[in-house]
């Protein structure tokens, strides 16, 4: 794109986002309708796969002047007489947006490259909520129903500071989802004073007059599931059932582990076999739910065991199974009475190109000191082996490559194998976000636009979130849907059949076309290209990390 073409979409898209243009007719509202309808605190979602630029367009979302934009727009059509800035006589009364992270490596402190955690500078310009509030040394399971706690406690406070008087403000603690022991329950109290501690430096000075935007923005997609649809139909495992599930588990991964043929070869999938028959022995439903696991997950292996444990000692346990799993969910926003809750998923509109840009982050996180900082981690008990932020891609894989037996220095060939492994587990990732968030009908895709530069491209997608956060709430539900014509029947998508759908539908059904051509997606080398200077620092980097591992190791 040429520099001229450049300045001036940017110019176009600037001014879209800056426009706060009357509402149509259509829109429009008396005073009378203003006074009588329910108050809904605006809550904007952004997720995506990992490297489209979430946080980028959050960033923009949560400037001054644009959430200013939204907030007041959005109040006048969805005709919210109580917002800060309609009472407001002059404009003193400005908007703000606060980011809620949801992304559950994020949440532990000490992780940084790995985690793509903000930078300083980024912090002190938008708000961050959710980053840092895990223990780095904790091996506790922080979780899909604690990060869901977590943020409806962030959520409510913000309300409350939005002129809601009559907002009710939980603790942040509720004693149904967790677990009674003196553990658990002495780190979700320590969780929840670090959220309440950073949320005090926003109820003083200026930053107390401000009307919050909240912007939850991530991409770990069981969050995200729990926090618009609710808690699932999972019920409460019992002490006695953990505990047992924890102990099966941990026999048959050692099993795993330990099994091998005589010629010393080692059946890499014994344990987990075994664990699969275990459990699907314990009922046809428990069966099913392990079928579905991707891969050997032992995490949710154990959960499910949890749940056939608690359910087969109870003295009515016929009626509990079938109660279980029957797909209701409860207390998601999308059926909050309190907040307005609109959601996007900022897809690719190049999986190729897309694939080419994971590839490239990948290797900047490995040149910009990943191995470095996770044998730094690892070595404090900062990054402990039975801990979740352990198991994240990126981490898991480079402590594979840094403690493997076979580990002579300046191996290309290992460090090859490593980066393949590192590529390919979050590309996989990435494609598997796409997957969930298509089959979810409350995200409304935007296309990113990844062939132009940065700053368009963010200005492209902030100002159709700004226009579809503004519209009344029936007219963002039809941008959800698809046209008539392909709601029995999905059909191959043409231009004149494209002009008939929403937004949203049509780049969801370019996504999933794509998805047959990706076979034939090739990796390269984008920074770590063998003989270059970087390739060189990156190797010694690694030889270091390795021999210290090693001698840790050793000496042990």
């Amino acid at each position: 794109m040429s520099s001229t073409t450049s300045s001036t979409l940017h110019k176009r898209n600037f001014n879209l986002l800056m426009s706060t243009s009357t509402p149509t007719s259509d829109s429009a509202s008396s005073d009378i309708k203003m006074k009588e309808a329910p108050n809904k605190h605006l809550v904007v979602i952004i997720a995506g796969p990992t490297a489209v630029g979430k946080s980028a367009v959050a960033s923009k979302i949560c400037s001054q002047d644009v959430a200013t934009g939204i907030l007041k727009e959005h109040a006048k059509n969805n005709h919210d007489a109580h917002s800060p800035l309609l009472k407001s006589s002059t404009n003193s009364q400005i908007g703000k947006g606060h980011i809620i992270s949801a992304d559950s490596v994020q949440a532990y402190q000490g992780v940084e490259i790995g985690a793509n955690k903000p930078t300083a500078e980024e912090r002190a310009k938008t708000p961050h909520h959710l980053i840092d509030i895990v223990d780095s040394r904790s091996v506790c399971q922080y979780n899909a129903a604690d990060w869901m706690r977590d943020s409806l406690l962030v959520l409510d406070q913000l309300k409350s500071r939005n002129g809601d008087e009559d907002a009710e403000v939980n603790d942040g603690i509720d004693t149904d989802n967790v677990t009674i022991n003196n553990e658990v329950d002495e780190n979700t109290r320590e969780r929840t004073e670090r959220i309440r501690n950073f949320l005090a430096k926003f109820q003083k000075g200026k930053e107390a007059k401000n009307e919050i935007l909240p912007v939850v923005v991530g991409g770990t997609m069981m969050y995200l599931q729990w926090l618009v649809h609710g808690k699932p139909d999972a019920m409460k495992p019992s002490e006695e059932a953990i505990q047992r599930a924890a102990s099966i588990v941990a026999k048959f991964e050692t099993q795993n582990e330990g099994d091998g043929d005589d010629d010393g070869s080692t059946d890499e999938n014994s344990g987990w076999d075994a664990a699969v028959q275990h459990t699907t022995s314990l009922g046809p439903l428990f069966g099913e739910r392990v079928a579905k696991l991707p891969g050997k997950d032992w995490y949710r292996l154990r959960r499910i065991l949890e749940v056939a444990y608690t359910v087969l000692d109870d003295d009515d346990k016929e009626a509990k199974i079938k109660q279980l799993y029957n797909g209701q969910r409860e207390g998601g926003l999308d059926e909050s009475m309190e907040y307005d809750v609109r959601c996007f998923f900022l897809c690719p509109d190049e999986r190729m190109t897309h694939c080419a840009v994971v590839d490239s982050r990948c290797e900047q996180m490995i040149g910009g000191g990943l191995l470095k900082e996770t044998t730094e981690l690892h070595t404090t008990g900062q990054l402990p082996e039975e801990g979740q932020q352990a198991r994240a891609i990126g981490y898991r894989q480079t402590l594979d490559y840094l403690k493997r037996e076979e580990n002579e220095e300046n191996d290309d060939e290992a460090f090859s194998a490593y980066l393949h492994e590192f590529t390919g587990a979050t590309r996989r990732y990435a494609k598997k976000q796409m997957q969930w968030f298509r089959r979810d009908s409350k995200f409304l895709f935007v296309p990113v636009k990844l062939g132009e530069e940065k700053i368009d491209r963010v200005d492209q997608v902030a100002a159709i979130i700004r226009e579809m956060c503004i519209k009344p709430r029936d007219k963002f539900d039809k941008e959800l849907w698809p046209s008539d014509t392909h709601k029995e029947k999905k059909t191959k998508i043409d231009e004149t059949s494209a002009q008939n759908q929403p937004l949203s539908e049509r780049t969801k059904q370019v996504n999933e076309q794509q998805g047959k051509s990706m076979k034939f997606f090739q990796t390269k080398r984008h920074h770590l290209i063998e003989g270059s200077e970087e390739y060189k620092v990156v190797m010694k980097e690694a030889d270091e990390c390795t021999a210290l591992l090693c001698s840790l190791k050793a000496s042990s």
